[in-house]
């Protein structure tokens, strides 16, 4: 498992734990699909910024 995968599987348990928290604290629907989606943005970015390139 490389970098990149192992980043973006983090990023992703992350995301889904603040999603629940999120529901359990009756947040509307909409405002948990946009964090989501904007924390999804973020992870990649850092996945791709940290992983180094295959040479």
């Amino acid at each position: 498992m490389n970098w990149f995968n192992l980043a973006l599987v983090g990023w992703i348990i992350l995301i889904a734990a603040a999603a629940i928290a999120a529901y359990m604290l009756h947040m509307p629907p909409i405002w948990i699909a946009i964090g989501t989606l904007a924390l999804l943005g973020i992870g990649v970015i850092s996945a791709v910024g940290k992983s180094k390139p295959q040479v």
